[in-house]
């Protein structure tokens, strides 16, 4: 009798076909643990950001970092503006959490960054693909001093809360529940791109308390916004995305009134 020391081609055809198999079954489950995964280390530094945030109004009279929204780039995912010459300290400037760091209460400016943010133009530690864009994601080391030779300011994927309800500013104490109160979360609002985020199904957010929290948006009402240009000069707009989106037990004026 003769002995046989190999697969036949049906037998070989068969188990990659079971291979194939398992993979179709596998993938989905695999891609929802990438993405529970990032959604955690995203949740983790919103976390971390909320804390700082918290040790920063308590040493500065129960006011949260200051962020000037009314001017240009005036959007609140902006952390350092640099307004001038590089070479001169005076006309450059920490806005908004990056403040906390700043004032080294965040070190790692990594943490300002959501795991599934996928923009070629904001990535940490990386300069922007186009040499002609005067913004993009934090450079390695120092700020601002290691700007690359184009870039003008550095942006992150947080958006930091531009106002408590339009004028009024942020005092930790103007409102009785810090947990319900957002100032922190990984929507990217950009005046050509418009509102954006980096889940499939919601956002996380960090409160005045210092926690954070995964708000679902299933259907992807924030995009109805747009953003644009409007968004970012409308305080009145900006304060309904929040109070709609991010913010609990407030109670807020419904959509077409804005």
């Amino acid at each position: 009798m003769c002995k046989r020391d190999g697969f036949t081609l049906i037998e070989l055809l068969v188990v990659i076909a079971i291979i194939a198999v398992l993979m179709a079954i596998l993938m989905p489950s695999l891609q929802a643990a990438r993405q529970q995964a990032r959604r955690a280390a995203c949740s983790a530094h919103l976390k971390s950001c909320g804390y700082a945030g918290v040790l920063y109004s308590d040493d500065n009279d129960g006011q949260f970092p200051y962020c000037h929204m009314e001017v240009s780039p005036g959007s609140g995912s902006y952390a350092v503006w640099v307004s001038g010459r590089q070479d001169d300290p005076e006309t450059k400037g920490y806005m908004a959490h990056g403040l906390l760091f700043y004032h080294q209460l965040i070190k790692d400016p990594k943490l300002f960054y959501c795991p599934g943010n996928n923009n070629p133009t904001l990535q940490y530690a990386k300069l922007p693909p186009d040499p002609s864009n005067r913004g993009g994601g934090w450079p390695r080391g120092p700020i601002p001093e290691d700007l690359g030779p184009n870039q003008s300011w550095v942006q992150t994927t947080y958006h930091y809360r531009s106002l408590w309800d339009e004028n009024k500013w942020r005092a930790v104490n103007s409102f009785k529940d810090s947990s319900s109160m957002a100032f922190m979360a990984d929507m990217f609002s950009d005046p050509s791109r418009g509102v954006q985020y980096h889940h499939e199904n919601g956002y996380n957010a960090a409160y005045v308390d210092g926690h954070s929290e995964f708000i679902k948006d299933l259907q992807h009402e924030i995009q109805e916004f747009g953003g644009g240009t409007t968004y970012h000069v409308d305080h009145s707009r900006q304060d309904y995305v929040w109070k709609r989106f991010f913010d609990k037990a407030v109670k807020y004026k419904p959509h077409q009134e804005y």
